[in-house]
């Protein structure tokens, strides 16, 4: 399962966000079910940022979200971010950070 999150930052906070995708990659791909997960930084527009991770699967993904991590993430995203595009899941439409937050709450 692909996780894309197409990341538009508040103006001012590129570098910081950037920084803090960093930080979270390693605990990201630490996580159980992780196999790749890449943060990168528009070249022609530094102020949009795309976040990929493939997952061995979606409960291992939901159980990454729902975890302390994943909380940072989320809390990422609320802080520093203008819009976020999310797909969970290749051919999945596109939604807001809500969805991440939607998947946290079920159980």
């Amino acid at each position: 399962m692909t996780l894309t999150i197409e990341l538009r930052v508040n103006p001012g906070k590129a570098n910081e966000l950037y920084q803090t995708l960093q930080a979270l990659l390693s605990t990201i791909r630490n996580a159980k079910g992780c196999m790749d997960c890449l943060a990168n930084q528009g070249v022609r527009d530094v102020n949009v940022h795309v976040l990929t991770c493939d997952w061995d699967s979606r409960e291992n993904f939901e159980v990454y979200i729902r975890s302390g991590n994943g909380s940072a993430l989320i809390g990422a995203i609320d802080l520093l971010v203008e819009e976020a595009r999310i797909q969970v899941g290749s051919g999945a439409k596109w939604e807001g950070s809500e969805v991440l937050k939607r998947i946290r709450r079920e159980t």
